[in-house]
């Protein structure tokens, strides 16, 4: 059986139909589209192109695309298509700053097609959207993260001129107070030896007046020269260089205790040392932490009639955490921050001897580690030091 060819009439209708559906499809889209001539000159725009441009449909047809781009980037979106339908591009890709009939910049997004005719360029097809408020954004945000840049370079700059202003001030401070420390020194033995020998030599001449000035300023001269040993070693402890090996902190936190320990403290004073987690650091400078820090725990509890230390760690996912408890005369919280600083002590020499240095020591030598330090009190139920070195 044959199959019936349509007619003419029937495939004009199609014709007319497919173009029709077309024209109310470009004439209701939400994008700018456009055609123009091989020369570039426009002969349709669609109702979006003269609604966003302001133009009329008779002053739109016959202008030049490149008329509806800024000025200034005129020439280079005449070369920019010429470069790529010369490469054979057929389909190409523009964000451009366009204007208005009244001057106005806004941006556009455009899709250009040539329309080819016996293998030659007859024209061009072009599908446009305002991307303006999405260029705008960007330029925001690119020029919020460039002025956060040169805030960020600035403040680095000037973190970095205070960080050498200030270790010159400390380097500066730093030998002021060992060359004042050492020179002190000299003179401090010659007072403290005249006073001895003239309790030696003149102890039956002496009245107990002059017996007890001897004695003051002897008790003075001893408490300067132990004043300025804690400064030596505070400035020792930023100068020495690092000298980092395994440390066995179990066994240098119990020898530790037993060298400086008293009589004394050995018979009234129960000691706990759990198993410590080992750790890399400079051994000298860690036996000083764990000096200080059981010096004070012995002082403190020595007073008290429960005489108890405990020290102990426990593992962290970066870090192992140290720590020295007693039962001592312990500290009211709201002076933690004054613990540690250089010549801050929360009792008076009637009360407890000390020079106010030994934690601050410990505080710069874990510094020095890359740890951190603090403690936790309460007044009467004593105290527990901390302090945190980072895993090797």
């Amino acid at each position: 059986m044959l199959q019936q060819t349509p007619d003419l009439q029937t495939l004009y209708d199609k014709l007319r139909e497919s173009e029709e559906r077309y024209r109310r499809f470009v004439e209701n889209a939400a994008d700018i589209i456009y055609r123009t001539d091989g020369a570039g000159r426009f002969i349709y725009v669609n109702p979006v192109s003269l609604k966003i441009f302001g133009y009329t449909e008779q002053e739109f047809l016959g202008k030049h695309y490149l008329e509806l781009f800024h000025p200034d980037f005129r020439n280079k979106a005449r070369q920019f298509y010429a470069t790529q339908f010369f490469n054979g591009q057929y389909t190409s890709y523009l964000e451009f700053p366009a204007i208005d009939k009244d001057g106005k910049q806004f941006w556009l997004g455009q899709n250009v097609q040539p329309l080819m005719e016996n293998g030659q360029i007859i024209g061009f097809q072009a599908v446009a959207r305002d991307i303006t408020k999405r260029v705008l954004a960007e330029e925001a945000k690119r020029q919020s993260e460039e002025k956060v840049r040169k805030l960020n370079a600035e403040l680095e700059h000037r973190v970095a001129e205070r960080t050498a202003q200030l270790e010159n001030a400390n380097k500066e401070l730093e030998a002021f107070s060992y060359s004042v420390s050492h020179d002190l020194r000299a003179p401090l033995l010659t007072i403290n030896g005249f006073t001895q020998f003239l309790a030696a030599h003149l102890g039956d001449k002496l009245d107990e007046e002059g017996s007890r000035l001897l004695s003051i300023i002897r008790t003075n001269t001893q408490a300067m020269q132990h004043l300025i040993s804690a400064l030596l070693m505070l400035s020792k402890t930023n100068k020495k260089e690092l000298d980092v090996t395994a440390v066995d902190m179990t066994a240098l936190a119990r020898e530790t205790y037993n060298e400086i320990a008293t009589p004394e403290a050995l018979q009234n004073i129960e000691i706990t040392i759990a198993p410590l987690p080992e750790t890399r650091g400079d051994k000298t400078l860690l036996r000083q932490v764990w000096s200080n820090l059981l010096s004070n725990a012995i002082k403190f509890t020595l007073a008290k009639h429960e005489r108890s230390i405990t020290i102990g760690a426990r593992t962290e996912e970066n870090q192992n955490v140290y720590f020295v408890k007693d039962s001592g005369a312990g500290f009211d919280m709201k002076d933690a921050g004054k613990l540690f600083g250089v010549f801050s002590r929360l009792h008076t020499d009637e009360e407890f001897e000390g020079t106010g240095i030994g934690l601050s020591i410990v505080r710069r030598v874990i510094h020095r580690h890359k740890g951190e330090v603090w403690a936790e009190g309460e007044v009467g139920k004593g105290a527990t030091f901390y302090f945190a070195l980072p895993k090797a």
